[in-house]
């Protein structure tokens, strides 16, 4: 069994497009995350309350710029693309590769979990095997 982090550890490229993959997603929370701080402490509500409503933002903005464009302003930024692995990518893919991001514990763990297990594409997370779609560099 060869898994993601077997790939991980010996390629330099895939550790590059691993970093740009998490370079990008701190990207975009800091685009949805800052504004709705913003918002949610001058109104006083709870940060619970808070960090669920902008991760569903999150993972809102995320399924929509993929299957708009193919990635989200911080996709973009480092040139990278989600694709289909093959077709033109779907609404339910799209909504299946980013529903981790409503919380980014189960982000993270998605992440591990990806790469944990045997596989022939070690740019893909779990979602991202569930949905058939990859991240490419462009």
């Amino acid at each position: 069994m060869v898994t993601g982090f077997d790939y991980l550890s010996k390629d330099s490229a895939l550790q590059q497009h691993w970093l740009r993959r998490i370079v990008a997603i701190i990207v975009d929370g800091v685009i949805i995350y800052a504004p709705v701080s913003v918002l949610f402490g001058l109104a006083g509500i709870s940060w619970l309350v808070y960090l669920w409503f902008a991760g569903a933002i999150l993972f809102l903005y995320a399924a929509l710029f993929d299957l708009a464009i193919g990635g989200t302003i911080g996709k973009m930024l480092l040139r990278l693309k989600a694709v289909p692995v093959s077709g033109k990518m779907t609404a339910p893919q799209a909504l299946m590769r980013n529903i981790s991001k409503i919380f980014w514990p189960l982000l993270l763990l998605d992440w591990i979990v990806g790469m944990a297990m045997d596989t022939q594409d070690p740019r893909q997370k779990l979602t991202d095997r569930l949905a058939n779609t990859s991240v490419m560099l462009y």
